[in-house]
């Protein structure tokens, strides 16, 4: 036989080959999408014969309940969500100091740690603290940053009214 020919036998075969996969790839592809069609189409054809679509499309009260219900938890989380923003914008973090290396402290001979030094004018309760004490008593330089925490029982008490407000709705 040619050798040409043969080529030509060869490369024919393998593109018919090709087209036959091609086309059980997209057989198995449209079967079930097609069966899927044909049940629904059914489906509506015996639901709209059936003379009752008003009650069909109506909303059930549990529905209509649930419904009310989702969007009230999610009227309050929105809520929620604006005042953690407003707490987490307004919030100035800093970060938290090492710990203290104290074991260069020595017990006294009854291993007691030693009393704590007495307090100084600066560092009295009640009186009132000199921003400038650190600054060699320079008005001009600025004074130490205090930083904005949210307290605690705060906190506590932005989830307790979340949760009441959820519970009363």
């Amino acid at each position: 036989m040619d050798p040409q020919l043969e080529r030509q036998v060869t490369t024919t075969r393998n593109l018919v080959d090709s087209y036959i996969s091609i086309v059980k790839k997209t057989i198995r592809d449209l079967m079930p999408k097609t069966i899927m069609h044909i049940m629904i189409n059914s489906l509506l054809a015996y639901l709209y014969s059936s003379g009752d679509q008003k009650s069909l499309m109506e909303e059930s009260a549990d529905q209509a309940q649930r419904r009310d219900e989702m969007l009230c938890v999610y009227h309050a989380l929105k809520e929620a969500l604006t005042i953690i923003g407003d707490i987490s914008t307004t919030t100035i973090s800093v970060p938290v100091p090492p710990p203290v290396n104290d074991t260069w402290v020595q017990e006294d001979s009854e291993g007691r740690p030693p009393q704590p030094r007495p307090l100084t004018d600066l560092q009295r309760p009640g009186q009132p603290m000199n921003a400038f004490r650190n600054s060699s008593q320079d008005p001009f330089s600025a004074p130490p940053q205090v930083p904005s925490r949210m307290h605690p029982s705060r906190g506590a008490q932005l989830l307790s009214w979340i949760m009441n407000y959820l519970k009363s709705k």
